[in-house]
C-alpha cells in the first residue's frame, strides 16, 4: 500500500524539523535542564509542524533509551549537556516505534473541532486521573483547540491549573485570537513560522531524490510557490503530480494545478480598486466552479482586506507578514497602496452585511455577487484614491461630508478594533447563545459606533434595549468575550440611537411604554442566565 507522503515523511526527531530554530532550541534546552512545562501552547499557520513537534515532544519525554539509568546519570560538569540534537528521541526503542506508528495508549491526540463539547473535556478530565499504561508520562495533543466552545474551555482550565504530575498538554491552533485569555495565562506558548523557499526546496528536494521523481529546478520552484510557506502543502503537491509521466516542468505543471486561492482573491481586490465589476463577478464565478464555498470565500475574502488594514496602520511586518511569504506580503503591500483606509472599511462593512443575508438567500452567490456590484458601483461614497476628486472640488466635498456622517468619529487604533470586532461578530453570538440567548438575538439589531482604549461604545435602536444591555450579567458577560477577542480589558457604553422610524414602529414603542406584559418580558431578559 502506498503511503502519504507527508505521512511517509513526516518528522521523527527535532534534527528532522527543517526551520522553526527558536521553537527547536526551546524544547531541547528545557529537556535537557529538566525544565519542560506542564503545558504548551503551539501557534502558527497549518502545515509548519506543530502536530509534528508534539509528537517528537512526546516521544522524548518517554524514549526508553533516553530514560535508561545508563544515560540520566547527573554529572557533575556544569556545562556538560547529556544530549545532543541527534540523540533524542531514538525512533528505535518500543515508546518510540508505538508513537509512530500510532498505537501508543498513553499518547492521546483529540481532534477540538469534532470533540469540542464540555462532556469532551470531562471525559478528558477523568481518565487523566489514571497512570500511564507503559510510559513516564501521558501526553494530551488537542489540535484546533480554539475550536473548543465556552464551557469546554472552562473544564480544560481546571485541569490546566492543578494536572497530574504524569501528564503532559500540547495544545495548537491557527486562530491565537479564539483562545481565552486564561488559558493562555496557563500554558508555554512557542510560535512556528512559515518556511521559506529555501527551507521548503531543501524538503522537497530530499523527497524527490529518495523517490526518484524526475522534475526540473523551475517546476520545484514552481511547487515552493504554490506551497505557500506550509510544508505540509508542498509535500502533498508533490504526492500529487508524483504520477505524471515524463519529465516535470514548470509548464506542465500550470495546466494541472490551478492558481491558487490567495492569487485569486488578490486579483479580486485589484479589480475593487479598477472597479471593474465584470471581471470581479468572472472571478467569484470561476472559484465557484472550482468547488470554493461560498462562506469560506467571503470569509478569506474579509481576512485579507482585513490584513491591508493592519499593512496601512504599520503593523505588516508584525501581524501580516508572520502569516505569508516574503513575495506574497510584498503583493499585499503593495495592493495596499491602491485604496484609502476609509474605503477599505467600506468594503469590508458591504461585505459584513452581504455575510448576514447569506443565512437568508435563496440563491447562495447572490449576497456576495450584489456585495461586488456595489464595491464597484461608480457612485459609491467610498472613491478609490486614484479617481481624481481634485478635479471635482464639489462632489469630493459632498462625498467627505457623507463620509463624516456615516463613519463614527474614533482613532485610527479604534477602527481597527471595531473591524476586529465584527469579524469576530458571530463568534461572539455563538458564544453568548448558550448562556443568554435573548441577548444573543438583541445583539444582532446593534451597532458598534466606536473603539476606545478601554471602551466599546454600542448603539441600540430603542431605550428597552438600552435596559437590557446595562443590567449587570448581560454587560458582565458581553465585557468579558470582547476583552476576549481585543486582549484587553473591556468595558461596554450604550448609546440610544436616532434612527429613522416609521409611523406603525413609532406607535409600536409607545404601546410598549405602557404595556405590563412589555414589562414583564423586560424582566425575563434581565433575569438569571438562561442555560
Amino acid at each position: 500500500m502506498n503511503i502519504a507522503y507527508y505521512l511517509k515523511y513526516r518528522p521523527q526527531s527535532l534534527d528532522d524539523l527543517v526551520g522553526q530554530e527558536a521553537v527547536k532550541k526551546t524544547l531541547l534546552d528545557q529537556f535537557q535542564n529538566n525544565k519542560l512545562s506542564h503545558a504548551y501552547l503551539f501557534v502558527g499557520p497549518r502545515g509548519t509542524g506543530k502536530t509534528s513537534t508534539a509528537r517528537i515532544l512526546a516521544k522524548m519525554i518517554n524514549c526508553e533509551l533516553v530514560n535508561r539509568q545508563s544515560l540520566i546519570v547527573n554529572r557533575k560538569e556544569k556545562n556538560d549537556k547529556r544530549y545532543s540534537i541527534n540523540d533524542i528521541p531514538c525512533n528505535k526503542c518500543e515508546i518510540c516505534q508505538s508513537i509512530t506508528d500510532g498505537s501508543n495508549l498513553d499518547l492521546i491526540e483529540i481532534d477540538a473541532a469534532s470533540n469540542r463539547g464540555i462532556e469532551d473535556i470531562r471525559s478528558l478530565r477523568d481518565k487523566i486521573k489514571l497512570a500511564p499504561t507503559n510510559s513516564q508520562k501521558k501526553v494530551y495533543i488537542i489540535d484546533e483547540v480554539h475550536m473548543l466552545t465556552p464551557e469546554a474551555f472552562n473544564a480544560l482550565l481546571k485541569t490546566l491549573e492543578e494536572p497530574p504530575k504524569h501528564a503532559l498538554f500540547i495544545l495548537a491552533t491557527t486562530e491565537i485570537a479564539k483562545v481565552p485569555q486564561t488559558i493562555l495565562s496557563r500554558v508555554q506558548r512557542l510560535d512556528f513560522k512559515l518556511a521559506t523557499v529555501n527551507e521548503l526546496l531543501e524538503v522537497l528536494e530530499k523527497i524527490v531524490k529518495q523517490e526518484k521523481i524526475n522534475i526540473d529546478e523551475q517546476a520545484l520552484k514552481f511547487l515552493v510557490k504554490k506551497s505557500d510557506g506550509s510544508f505540509r502543502d508542498g509535500i502533498k503537491l508533490l504526492d500529487q503530480i508524483s504520477s505524471i509521466t515524463g519529465k516535470i516542468t514548470a509548464k506542465s505543471l500550470e495546466e494541472v494545478l490551478r492558481i491558487t486561492q490567495f492569487d485569486d482573491l488578490l486579483l479580486l481586490i485589484k479589480n475593487f480598486s479598477e472597479k471593474n465589476s465584470t471581471q470581479s463577478l468572472l472571478n467569484i464565478t470561476k472559484q465557484l466552479e472550482h468547488g470554493a464555498d461560498i462562506k469560506e470565500l467571503m470569509l478569506s475574502l474579509m481576512g485579507i482586506l482585513r490584513d491591508l488594514v493592519f499593512v496601512k496602520h504599520g503593523l505588516g511586518q508584525e501581524l501580516v507578514k508572520p502569516q505569508f511569504t516574503e513575495d506574497k506580503y510584498e503583493e499585499l503591500t503593495k495592493v495596499s497602496g491602491n485604496f484609502s483606509n476609509q474605503e477599505i472599511i467600506g468594503i469590508l462593512d458591504i461585505l459584513q452585511k452581504a455575510l448576514e443575508k447569506l443565512k437568508f438567500a435563496s440563491i447562495l452567490s447572490l449576497p456576495l455577487e450584489l456585495a461586488v456590484v456595489e464595491i464597484c458601483n461608480d457612485n459609491s461614497k467610498f472613491k478609490i484614491q486614484n479617481s481624481k476628486l481634485e478635479e471635482q472640488p464639489k462632489i469630493a466635498k459632498e462625498i467627505a461630508k457623507e463620509i463624516e456622517s456615516a463613519v463614527p468619529r474614533t482613532t485610527e487604533n479604534g477602527n481597527v478594533d471595531i473591524l476586529k470586532i465584527k469579524e469576530k461578530w458571530t463568534f461572539v453570538l455563538e458564544t453568548i447563545r448558550p448562556y443568554n440567548f435573548s441577548l444573543e438575538a438583541l445583539l444582532r439589531s446593534i451597532n458598534i459606533t466606536e473603539c476606545r482604549e478601554s471602551t466599546v461604545y454600542i448603539e441600540v435602536p430603542y431605550s428597552f434595549h438600552q435596559r437590557i444591555l446595562e443590567a449587570p450579567k448581560n454587560r458582565e458577560l458581553l465585557e468579558g468575550v470582547l476583552s476576549d477577542i481585543l486582549g484587553r480589558g473591556i468595558q461596554v457604553a450604550t448609546i440610544l440611537g436616532s434612527r429613522p422610524q416609521r409611523k406603525e414602529d413609532v406607535a409600536n414603542v409607545e404601546v410598549a411604554q405602557d404595556d405590563e406584559i412589555i414589562r414583564a418580558a423586560a424582566e425575563i431578559f434581565n433575569s438569571d442566565t438562561v442555560n
